[in-house]
């Protein structure tokens, strides 16, 4: 069952057209809330709004904010947006979406009545959404510009697009040129029903030369081996790799994260590749101190992983200049390229990996 509170809106700390923070006046420990515009229609100060604090109470990983159901002093919202799809359907905040599928009108209208061939391009699959802004950094500042780089947000944590500040400022920066939202995640530019039209859209309605594809923020993880929600991105790999497609997944890597079992090389990664994934792609690993090498090759070894995979051990210290030349202050898991260099060095090796298919000669 959903915590439903309500409270009064004292502040509204910023509104960039999609979302609206708000300062509350509220009997909570938490005084921040998110209205997505879009949903609930526009806050103003002294507004009386129903939030859920379910999450706040729980003291999940919401970024500290609780979020607008509606607002008791604006009960008439008109819908804005066009379309004639539906996302979240069948819940009381069902949202109308324009479908690319549907909306297309032009000659690639025909895109999507014919099966797809990837032929070739490149897409890289992230577990965690704090990959998307480093990655894209490193492929804006070592590409010199001349790559077109596209983001497919799945529906396995945060739906709507405009939650991740990420996704706003990377747009804002130029280092991201299109994003798409599949499934019930929805916000980006592009709408799409599925991954399948989601990489039609990408790679042949917008031409990208790199696509991206993760989840938004928020992973759900249980502790369990299987019960996390990156696990899907197996499925996709296999699906994008059978279609012709040049794939990578970037492996989520910490010696700073206590937790054994994201000690290292995550499990999450490693129960990916050992029992979901079913194509033979690279496998990328940065070059860290002698004994953590050692560590995840270990790791690959016990899982059985080593000899069904290329293995590739690259430098990926050119994430740090990267995220420098844009100013990028990125964290993950609460941790940034000082405290956890093990997690963006995978990174970077992944992206001057996978860089290389374009010749491009790296700034490093």
């Amino acid at each position: 069952m959903l915590e439903l509170r309500m409270a009064k809106v004292t502040k509204v700390i910023s509104n960039n057209g999609q979302t609206t923070e708000l300062i509350l006046d509220i009997d909570h420990p938490i005084k921040k809330a998110v209205n997505y515009n879009l949903v609930t229609g526009n806050i103003s100060v002294g507004d009386y709004l129903y939030l859920n604090t379910t999450a706040g109470s729980l003291a999940l990983g919401t970024g500290g904010y609780h979020f607008v159901m509606a607002n008791a002093s604006n009960q008439h919202h008109d819908m804005t947006q066009g379309g004639h799809g539906m996302k979240l359907r069948y819940t009381p905040f069902q949202v109308k979406v324009p479908f690319i599928e549907q909306e297309l009108t032009d000659k690639k209208v025909e895109i999507y009545q014919l099966p797809l061939d990837l032929k070739g391009s490149i897409i890289c699959f992230g577990e965690l959404h704090s990959m998307i802004p480093p990655l894209c950094a490193y492929f804006r500042y070592h590409s010199l510009d001349k790559l077109r780089i596209g983001y497919i947000m799945t529906d396995h944590a945060a739906l709507p697009i405009s939650f991740s500040k990420n996704i706003a400022l990377l747009k804002e920066k130029k280092l991201l040129d299109t994003t798409i939202t599949i499934g019930n995640a929805f916000g980006g530019d592009y709408e799409c029903v599925n991954i399948y039209t989601g990489l039609q859209t990408a790679a042949l309605v917008e031409n990208c030369d790199i696509i991206l594809v993760s989840m938004g923020p928020g992973i759900t993880g249980t502790g369990s081996s299987y019960g996390f929600s990156g696990l899907d991105l197996g499925f996709y790999i296999n699906l994008a790799y059978g279609l012709g497609g040049q794939c990578y997944l970037v492996p989520r890597i910490s010696f700073a994260d206590k937790r054994e079992r994201h000690y290292g090389i995550s499990h999450h990664t490693l129960t990916i590749m050992r029992d979901i994934i079913q194509s033979s792609i690279p496998l990328i690993l940065p070059i860290l101190q002698k004994s953590r090498n050692q560590i995840m090759i270990k790791q690959l070894k016990e899982k059985q992983i080593s000899n069904r995979y290329h293995i590739c051990f690259t430098d990926g210290g050119g994430i740090k200049k990267a995220m420098e030349h844009f100013q990028l202050s990125v964290s993950s898991m609460g941790r940034d390229i000082e405290e956890d260099p093990a997690f963006f060095f995978g990174i970077g090796a992944t992206a001057k990996k996978l860089l290389s298919v374009f010749s491009i000669k790296d700034r490093s």
